[in-house]
Protein backbone atom coordinates (compact mmCIF):
# COMPACT_ATOMS: atom_id res chain seq x y z
CA UNK A 1 0.00 0.00 0.00
CA UNK A 2 2.69 2.48 1.01
CA UNK A 3 4.77 2.14 -2.17
CA UNK A 4 1.78 2.52 -4.49
CA UNK A 5 0.36 5.40 -2.48
CA UNK A 6 3.73 7.16 -2.31
CA UNK A 7 4.11 6.90 -6.09
CA UNK A 8 0.59 8.26 -6.55
CA UNK A 9 1.26 11.18 -4.22
CA UNK A 10 4.39 11.97 -6.22
CA UNK A 11 2.41 12.00 -9.49
CA UNK A 12 -0.12 14.37 -7.94
CA UNK A 13 2.57 16.68 -6.58
CA UNK A 14 1.45 16.13 -2.99
CA UNK A 15 3.97 16.12 -0.15
CA UNK A 16 2.73 15.04 3.27
CA UNK A 17 4.43 15.85 6.56
CA UNK A 18 5.28 13.07 9.01
CA UNK A 19 2.17 13.97 11.01
CA UNK A 20 -0.05 13.71 7.92
CA UNK A 21 1.53 10.36 7.01
CA UNK A 22 0.75 9.07 10.50
CA UNK A 23 -2.86 10.21 10.12
CA UNK A 24 -3.12 8.40 6.80
CA UNK A 25 -1.63 5.23 8.28
CA UNK A 26 -4.07 5.36 11.20
CA UNK A 27 -6.99 5.81 8.83
CA UNK A 28 -5.84 2.89 6.70
CA UNK A 29 -5.46 0.69 9.78
CA UNK A 30 -8.91 1.56 11.16
CA UNK A 31 -10.52 1.07 7.77
CA UNK A 32 -8.90 -2.33 7.33
CA UNK A 33 -10.05 -3.41 10.80
CA UNK A 34 -13.69 -2.27 10.55
CA UNK A 35 -14.41 -2.73 6.85
CA UNK A 36 -15.45 -6.36 7.12
CA UNK A 37 -17.87 -5.62 9.94
CA UNK A 38 -19.41 -2.38 8.65
CA UNK A 39 -19.08 -2.81 4.87
CA UNK A 40 -17.45 0.59 4.46
CA UNK A 41 -15.90 0.08 1.01
CA UNK A 42 -16.07 -2.73 -1.52
CA UNK A 43 -12.34 -2.86 -2.25
CA UNK A 44 -9.03 -3.98 -0.79
CA UNK A 45 -5.32 -3.92 -1.58
CA UNK A 46 -4.21 -1.95 -4.65
CA UNK A 47 -7.82 -1.40 -5.72
CA UNK A 48 -8.56 0.35 -2.42
CA UNK A 49 -5.51 2.57 -2.80
CA UNK A 50 -6.32 3.57 -6.39
CA UNK A 51 -10.12 3.77 -6.43
CA UNK A 52 -10.54 5.39 -3.03
CA UNK A 53 -7.39 6.95 -1.57
CA UNK A 54 -5.83 8.24 -4.81
CA UNK A 55 -9.21 9.02 -6.36
CA UNK A 56 -9.93 11.28 -3.37
CA UNK A 57 -6.46 12.83 -3.36
CA UNK A 58 -6.68 13.58 -7.09
CA UNK A 59 -8.88 16.52 -6.12
CA UNK A 60 -6.12 18.21 -4.11
CA UNK A 61 -4.41 20.01 -7.04
CA UNK A 62 -7.79 21.36 -8.19
CA UNK A 63 -9.00 22.35 -4.72
CA UNK A 64 -5.86 24.40 -4.18
CA UNK A 65 -7.35 26.88 -6.66
CA UNK A 66 -10.74 27.07 -4.92
CA UNK A 67 -10.93 29.34 -1.86
CA UNK A 68 -12.66 27.61 1.04
CA UNK A 69 -12.46 27.52 4.82
CA UNK A 70 -15.23 25.02 5.48
CA UNK A 71 -16.19 21.90 3.56
CA UNK A 72 -18.74 19.15 3.93
CA UNK A 73 -18.69 15.64 2.50
CA UNK A 74 -22.23 14.47 1.78
CA UNK A 75 -22.71 10.73 2.26
CA UNK A 76 -19.18 10.27 3.51
CA UNK A 77 -19.53 6.51 4.02
CA UNK A 78 -16.07 5.14 4.80
CA UNK A 79 -14.59 8.65 4.71
CA UNK A 80 -13.95 9.16 1.01
CA UNK A 81 -13.22 11.81 0.01
CA UNK A 82 -13.79 13.92 3.13
CA UNK A 83 -11.53 12.26 5.65
CA UNK A 84 -8.67 11.96 3.17
CA UNK A 85 -8.99 15.59 2.11
CA UNK A 86 -9.09 16.66 5.77
CA UNK A 87 -5.60 15.20 6.06
CA UNK A 88 -4.47 17.06 2.95
CA UNK A 89 -5.93 20.39 4.16
CA UNK A 90 -5.35 20.44 7.94
CA UNK A 91 -6.09 24.18 8.15
CA UNK A 92 -9.66 23.79 6.80
CA UNK A 93 -12.66 22.43 8.67
CA UNK A 94 -14.37 19.34 7.23
CA UNK A 95 -17.83 18.15 8.22
CA UNK A 96 -18.62 14.56 7.27
CA UNK A 97 -22.36 14.00 6.79
CA UNK A 98 -23.41 10.36 7.03
CA UNK A 99 -26.93 9.08 7.73
CA UNK A 100 -25.84 5.51 8.52
CA UNK A 101 -25.31 5.40 12.28
CA UNK A 102 -22.65 2.69 12.20
CA UNK A 103 -20.67 4.46 9.48
CA UNK A 104 -20.95 7.79 11.28
CA UNK A 105 -19.66 6.09 14.44
CA UNK A 106 -16.71 4.69 12.49
CA UNK A 107 -15.91 8.12 11.08
CA UNK A 108 -16.11 9.84 14.47
CA UNK A 109 -13.95 7.24 16.20
CA UNK A 110 -11.41 7.23 13.38
CA UNK A 111 -11.14 11.03 13.43
CA UNK A 112 -10.35 10.84 17.15
CA UNK A 113 -7.75 8.11 16.56
CA UNK A 114 -6.18 10.26 13.85
CA UNK A 115 -6.13 13.35 16.07
CA UNK A 116 -7.94 15.12 13.24
CA UNK A 117 -9.14 18.18 15.11
CA UNK A 118 -10.42 19.74 11.88
CA UNK A 119 -13.06 17.01 11.39
CA UNK A 120 -16.65 16.96 12.63
CA UNK A 121 -19.06 14.09 11.94
CA UNK A 122 -22.83 14.56 11.63
CA UNK A 123 -25.01 11.46 11.96
CA UNK A 124 -27.82 12.88 9.84
CA UNK A 125 -29.47 13.05 6.46
CA UNK A 126 -28.11 15.93 4.40
CA UNK A 127 -31.60 17.38 4.13
CA UNK A 128 -31.64 17.90 7.92
CA UNK A 129 -28.39 19.87 8.04
CA UNK A 130 -28.91 23.60 8.54
CA UNK A 131 -25.29 24.76 8.24
CA UNK A 132 -23.80 26.20 5.05
CA UNK A 133 -20.34 25.41 3.69
CA UNK A 134 -17.85 27.01 1.33
CA UNK A 135 -17.32 23.66 -0.39
CA UNK A 136 -19.82 20.81 -0.79
CA UNK A 137 -18.18 17.53 -1.76
CA UNK A 138 -20.01 14.46 -2.98
CA UNK A 139 -18.88 11.18 -4.45
CA UNK A 140 -20.69 7.99 -5.48
CA UNK A 141 -24.14 9.59 -5.20
CA UNK A 142 -25.30 8.29 -8.57
CA UNK A 143 -27.41 10.77 -10.52
CA UNK A 144 -26.38 13.92 -8.71
CA UNK A 145 -29.15 15.91 -10.41
CA UNK A 146 -31.57 14.00 -8.15
CA UNK A 147 -29.82 15.36 -5.06
CA UNK A 148 -28.98 18.75 -6.50
CA UNK A 149 -31.53 20.87 -4.55
CA UNK A 150 -30.20 19.64 -1.19
CA UNK A 151 -26.57 19.93 -2.23
CA UNK A 152 -27.05 23.42 -3.63
CA UNK A 153 -28.76 24.56 -0.42
CA UNK A 154 -25.77 23.38 1.65
CA UNK A 155 -23.41 25.68 -0.25
CA UNK A 156 -22.80 29.13 1.19
CA UNK A 157 -23.13 32.21 -1.07
CA UNK A 158 -20.26 32.15 -3.58
CA UNK A 159 -19.46 28.61 -2.42
CA UNK A 160 -18.84 25.62 -4.71
CA UNK A 161 -20.26 22.17 -5.28
CA UNK A 162 -17.57 19.65 -6.14
CA UNK A 163 -18.57 16.25 -7.54
CA UNK A 164 -16.39 13.21 -8.26
CA UNK A 165 -17.84 11.71 -11.44
CA UNK A 166 -17.06 9.34 -14.30
CA UNK A 167 -17.46 9.83 -18.04
CA UNK A 168 -17.84 13.33 -19.41
CA UNK A 169 -20.59 12.25 -21.83
CA UNK A 170 -22.70 10.96 -18.92
CA UNK A 171 -22.09 14.13 -16.90
CA UNK A 172 -23.22 16.33 -19.79
CA UNK A 173 -26.42 14.31 -19.99
CA UNK A 174 -27.01 14.63 -16.23
CA UNK A 175 -26.60 18.39 -16.01
CA UNK A 176 -29.17 18.99 -18.74
CA UNK A 177 -31.83 18.67 -16.03
CA UNK A 178 -30.33 21.58 -14.06
CA UNK A 179 -31.46 25.17 -14.56
CA UNK A 180 -29.65 26.81 -17.48
CA UNK A 181 -28.33 29.64 -15.29
CA UNK A 182 -26.61 27.06 -13.08
CA UNK A 183 -25.36 25.14 -16.12
CA UNK A 184 -23.53 28.31 -17.13
CA UNK A 185 -21.70 28.19 -13.78
CA UNK A 186 -20.73 24.54 -14.21
CA UNK A 187 -17.23 23.44 -15.14
CA UNK A 188 -16.14 19.88 -15.96
CA UNK A 189 -12.47 19.20 -15.32
CA UNK A 190 -10.65 16.02 -16.24
CA UNK A 191 -9.28 14.23 -13.18
CA UNK A 192 -5.91 12.53 -13.20
CA UNK A 193 -6.05 9.53 -10.86
CA UNK A 194 -2.70 7.72 -10.83
CA UNK A 195 -2.85 4.09 -12.05
CA UNK A 196 -6.58 4.32 -12.89
CA UNK A 197 -7.72 3.44 -16.40
CA UNK A 198 -11.36 4.51 -15.95
CA UNK A 199 -12.32 8.03 -17.04
CA UNK A 200 -12.80 10.38 -14.11
CA UNK A 201 -13.93 14.00 -14.06
CA UNK A 202 -14.71 16.65 -11.49
CA UNK A 203 -17.88 18.72 -11.78
CA UNK A 204 -17.53 22.14 -10.17
CA UNK A 205 -20.57 24.37 -9.75
CA UNK A 206 -20.32 27.88 -8.36
CA UNK A 207 -23.14 28.95 -6.04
Amino acid sequence: METLLDKGLGELGISFSDAQCRQLETYWSELAFWNGKYGLVNASGDELVIKHFLDSLAAVPVLRDIPFRTACDVGSGGGFPGLVLAIAFPDRKFTLIERSGKKALFLANTAVMMHASNVEVLDADAGQVKDRFDLVLFRALGQFAQYFPVLYRLASPYGHLFAFKGRKSEIQHEIQSIDSDIQNKTVIRAAHVPFMDDERNFVIIER
